[in-house]
C-alpha cells in the first residue's frame, strides 16, 4: 500500500476542512436565526425597552472590520509567499480581534451603568438610570410613549391629561436587556473561538508552516473570521433598528 504524498494530502484537507467550517457556519447561522426570531416576537410584549447601543459598541464595529481587512490581507501576502508581511498582518488581526472583545465588555459595562442586566434586571432600573430618548425608549402594546416631566403618556394623549405611569408595571422585568446582552454574548463566545484559531495561525506562521502551496489552515481561520465579521454587523443593524 502506497502512502499518502504530501500533495495528495494538502487536497484531502481541502475537501476536508472547508466542508466543515461552511457547516459549522451554517449551524450559527441557524441558532442567530431562531435568536433573532425569539428578539422580535419578544417585542409584542406588553411593555418593552428599546436600548440604545452604547457607545463601546459604535467602536467595536472599527476593531472587527478592520480585524477582517488584516485577515485578508494576510492571506494575500501568504498566497504570494510575503511570510513577514503574513505574519504582520495576522498579529495585528489577533490585537484588533482583543481589542473588538474589550471594547464589547466596555459595552456591557455601559449598559449596566444604565439600569440594564442580563438577569434580575427591571425595567424600573432601567428609567432611574437612563435618559429617556437617548438611552431608551418604552413601548406598550408596541406603541412608542411619549415622557413628560417623568410621566409617559400614550402619544395620542396631545394634551398630557392621562399620565399611564400608575397603569405600567415598571417591575416587569427588563427581557429586551436580556435578549441584547445574550445575543452579544454569545457572538463574543464564538468569537474567542476565532481569536484561539487566530493564535493557532499566528504560531503556525511564525514556524513558517504555511507556504504560497499550503496555507489551507489560514484559509479556513479568515472564512470564519470574516463570518464573525458580518454576524456582528447583522447584529449591530438588527439591534439598532429592530
Amino acid at each position: 500500500m502506497s502512502a499518502i504524498t504530501k500533495e495528495e494530502r494538502l487536497e484531502i484537507n481541502k475537501k476536508t476542512y472547508k466542508p466543515l467550517i461552511w457547516l459549522g457556519i451554517l449551524s450559527i447561522v441557524m441558532l442567530f436565526a431562531g435568536f433573532s426570531s425569539g428578539y422580535i416576537v419578544s417585542q409584542t410584549d406588553s411593555l418593552w425597552v428599546k436600548i440604545t447601543l452604547p457607545e463601546a459598541f459604535y467602536t467595536s464595529n472599527y476593531y472587527i472590520i478592520g480585524s477582517s481587512v488584516t485577515f485578508f490581507l494576510a492571506t494575500l501576502f501568504m498566497k504570494k509567499n510575503k511570510r513577514m508581511f503574513s505574519n504582520l498582518f495576522i498579529f495585528s488581526t489577533l490585537i484588533l480581534g482583543i481589542l473588538f472583545v474589550k471594547s464589547q465588555y466596555e459595552g456591557y459595562l455601559e449598559l449596566n451603568k444604565k439600569g440594564n442586566y442580563f438577569t434580575f434586571g427591571n425595567i424600573d432600573k432601567v428609567i432611574k438610570n437612563g435618559k429617556y430618548g437617548v438611552d431608551y425608549v418604552l413601548y406598550q402594546n408596541e406603541i412608542e410613549l411619549v415622557m413628560k416631566d417623568g410621566y409617559f403618556y400614550d402619544p395620542a394623549d396631545r394634551g398630557f391629561l392621562k399620565p399611564l405611569n400608575e397603569e405600567l408595571d415598571f417591575e416587569k422585568s427588563n427581557r429586551s436587556a436580556s435578549w441584547l446582552v445574550a445575543l452579544c454574548g454569545i457572538h463574543v463566545i464564538h468569537l474567542l473561538g476565532g481569536l484561539l484559531s487566530l493564535i493557532f495561525v499566528f504560531i503556525k506562521t511564525l514556524r513558517n508552516k504555511y507556504s504560497s502551496e499550503n496555507y489551507i489552515g489560514m484559509q479556513v481561520s479568515s472564512i470564519y473570521w470574516h463570518f464573525l465579521d458580518f454576524l456582528w454587523l447583522y447584529l449591530f443593524v438588527f439591534l439598532t433598528f429592530f
